[in-house]
């Protein structure tokens, strides 16, 4: 008998059980992280939010996502043109630095170029006149503007990858990750149970290999993109095995679609040329450690290349490899996927959606789980019914009441768990809970019913 396949998107939510962060602990790391004003008295990022909030922005939708986009957007607009010529010195600025004259620079270009002159390999200081122990050599003709906002990104990022490292480092002679834990117990029964059955494509868009570790403890071999075990030799640098993800769709695998803390940006390839390459390393990596690498997608449009990706330039940074094969491979199971387990994430990147409507709309069997403790608090049924439900087209757009915690929409082919994803494993895990029972009789429009197997798919 054939395997199901069943994918699993892992957000944010999906490890605060495990000790990680929240968008609010991770707003305020970023907001105090980095260099200060000229005035030294903010942050550059403080003084980048107070901004937003003064040109019409709330607090509510400002976060550490928001202020990183500034940054990159940024060193997008102070970058030159045509990069990949960049020995011919008569590089142009970009585009919309043609057209638009900044409002802050006096208050954001807290820097100087050591020893005054701007030339191959010089460095910054900063704040200005200040030697900064961290900067590195500008030997890709970088402006000094740009260059600046590159080694300010560096710093934002190590600010995120250390609290990474607080409750996700893990290697062979050291690990910070709880295996004994209940919540990890649960996750690696309700994998044991699927395992025999089901084909487990496992995507996170967080930055840690917390999933990866727990079920190679639990003897499942997961395959995440690179040839490795659990852990990763101590000097080693591996390359990604880019043939294998594109062409191996029946393996369990593990992919980090938006990088990981551990994995590292090497700026140049063997001929000291800048082709950067992204490599699994065995411990956490700090980019400012790193030569800030770039990148052109868009011709005239610089992007830094880092080993996590977060911001708003996701889609466009997801064009490198292996950001990219992991992508398509992620577009492609949810296309064939019998079932999508959504959890802890707040649907809130266009280019992931993207390929559940894709599944909606062309996999007419899936069957899609969401779970997301506060679809009630942030009343979030419309937000689903716009996102989803036109791809199905039921023509229904609010969702029943199965149970105290279970909505399903589209005649009963998506739920929602208003559930903790602790409290979803108990269920998943309970061969006695009575809500698949109350499931199992439940009549939908159409004469849909959603029989006890929706709810613990698999077993």
């Amino acid at each position: 008998m054939s395997k199901k396949k069943s994918v699993f998107l892992f957000g944010a939510g999906a490890t605060l059980e495990w000790g990680s962060p929240s968008t609010a602990e991770l707003t305020e790391i970023v907001l105090k992280s980095g260099f200060s004003t000229t005035d030294g008295k903010l942050t550059l990022t403080q003084f980048i939010y107070d901004k937003l909030l003064a040109n019409g922005f709330t607090a509510g939708s400002v976060n550490f996502e928001t202020i990183i986009n500034v940054v990159e957007e940024l060193i997008v607009y102070y970058g030159k043109f045509n990069y990949a010529e960049h020995f011919d010195k008569n590089l142009l600025p970009s585009l919309l630095y043609c057209f638009f004259t900044p409002t802050f620079e006096k208050e954001l270009l807290n820097f100087t170029v050591k020893g005054g002159e701007i030339k191959h390999g010089y460095q910054i200081q900063t704040p200005a006149g200040i030697n900064y122990q961290h900067s590195h050599y500008a030997y890709h003709s970088e402006p000094p503007s740009q260059f600046f906002f590159q080694h300010l990104l560096n710093e934002l990022l190590t600010s995120i990858s250390a609290r990474i490292s607080s409750y996700a480092y893990h290697a062979a002679g050291h690990s910070v990750i709880d295996h004994e834990s209940k919540i990890s117990g649960l996750f690696v029964k309700w994998m044991q149970q699927l395992q025999p059955s089901t084909i487990l494509r496992l995507y996170t868009l967080n930055y840690e290999r917390i999933f990866k570790v727990l079920l190679a403890r639990s003897d499942i071999k997961v395959f995440e993109g690179f040839d490795c075990d659990e852990c990763v030799g101590y000097t080693d640098l591996l390359r990604a095995n880019i043939k294998r993800i594109h062409s191996d769709s029946d393996a369990n695998v593990h992919y980090n679609l938006h990088g990981s803390a551990f994995w590292k940006v090497l700026d140049l390839d063997k001929e000291q040329l800048p082709n950067a390459e992204i490599v699994l390393t065995a411990g956490m990596n700090l980019p400012i450690d790193n030569s800030p690498a770039t990148f052109q997608v868009e011709k005239g449009k610089t992007l830094m290349v880092t080993n996590i990706v977060t911001g708003y330039q996701k889609a466009q940074k997801a064009m490198i490899s292996p950001f990219k094969q992991m992508q398509a491979a992620f577009d492609r199971d949810c296309c064939f996927a019998d079932h999508i387990f959504i959890i802890g994430y707040s649907l809130a990147d266009e280019h992931i959606n993207e390929s559940v409507k894709t599944a909606i709309r062309h996999n007419p069997e899936v069957k899609i789980f969401l779970i997301d403790p506060f679809f009630i608090k942030n009343n979030r049924e419309l937000e689903i019914a716009l996102k989803f439900n036109p791809f199905r087209q039921t023509g229904n757009l609010s969702p029943t009441n199965v149970s105290d915690h279970v909505y399903a929409f589209m005649n009963g082919s998506f739920l929602v768990y208003a559930l903790t994803f602790e409290e979803f494993l108990i269920l998943q895990t309970d061969s006695k809970s009575q809500l698949a029972e109350r499931l199992s009789i439940m009549k939908f429009p159409a004469s849909n019913t959603i029989r006890t197997n929706w709810l613990k798919p698999g077993l």
